[in-house]
């Protein structure tokens, strides 16, 4: 393995959450890897649990975010231990790691020229439920080290998720203060719309001063999307909203128009 003299970054992004030593463990194995080891940086361990469609929008949104050449190891990967393969994509010039159950495919729609390989089956021997770090961290760190996929990767021309629409009109995200993320690019919405959802109306605003207190609306958020929120409140508590909850746009005096459907719908 040829390495270069200094390892690219290698960001996480999974759903294990900060609790039990899941985190922990992918840092050890990414550090024992590669020599030099990479720098390894937690982008989120709250990606939208068990659900891969919502956390690769998330994802999308999140890697224009990243420096060239960054590796993302991604794991929201109910399937883990089953048949489906591993991935690895290169695209936006940045590299993606995880499951091949949809979580790299919309970052991948942003991108030109995209590069996609299947990782060889998981060894015999190793635990069947954390790939995570027993198979996409190794993967990772190899890659971060050589700038080139690991060795026995296969080039693929098909991915699970590959023709999932760009924009999702649904909810993808819960922050930590109750701010509803969705899957909808703020540059693709409807303009002077309203957005339905819990039963409200709610219309746009550019940031939460410009509501009252206790208001619900919509806007564009730092990523890009749209977000459905409470000024000094929590939209999640109020409106009774999760991810998956389907976004219905109203413009203004007119019919709602047809949302976006669920990815491979």
């Amino acid at each position: 393995m040829n390495q270069r003299a200094h390892p690219g970054a290698v960001f996480l992004y999974t759903d294990y959450t900060r609790l039990g030593p899941y985190v922990g463990h992918l840092h050890a194995r990414l550090l024992q890897a590669v020599d030099p080891a990479p720098t390894v940086i937690d982008l989120m361990h709250d990606a939208p649990a068990f659900r891969a469609d919502c956390a690769a929008y998330l994802l999308a949104a999140n890697l224009p975010y990243l420096p060239a050449d960054a590796v993302v190891l991604a794991v929201v990967d109910p399937g883990v231990g089953t048949e489906r393969p591993g991935l690895i994509l290169r695209a936006q010039e940045r590299w993606l790691i995880g499951p091949d159950n949809g979580l790299l495919a919309v970052a991948a729609q942003d991108g030109a020229d995209v590069e996609a390989y299947r990782l060889p089956p998981a060894p015999p021997g190793i635990p069947a439920t954390f790939h995570g770090r027993d198979v996409f961290a190794d993967a990772a760190a190899q890659v971060a080290a050589t700038g080139r996929p690991p060795s026995g990767a296969e080039r693929v021309d098909h991915w699970v998720g590959q023709k999932w629409l760009r924009d999702w009109d649904a909810l993808i995200y819960t922050d930590g203060f109750g701010n509803l993320i969705s899957g909808r690019r703020g540059a693709s919405a409807p303009s002077h719309a309203d957005v339905l959802i819990g039963g409200e109306a709610l219309g746009q605003a550019e940031k939460f001063a410009d509501v009252p207190e206790g208001t619900a609306f919509w806007y564009v958020n730092a990523l890009g999307l749209v977000e459905v929120a409470v000024n000094s409140g929590s939209a999640a508590a109020r409106l009774g909203a999760a991810p998956g909850t389907p976004l219905r746009w109203r413009p203004r005096g007119e019919p709602l128009l047809q949302s976006a459907p669920r990815p491979g719908s």
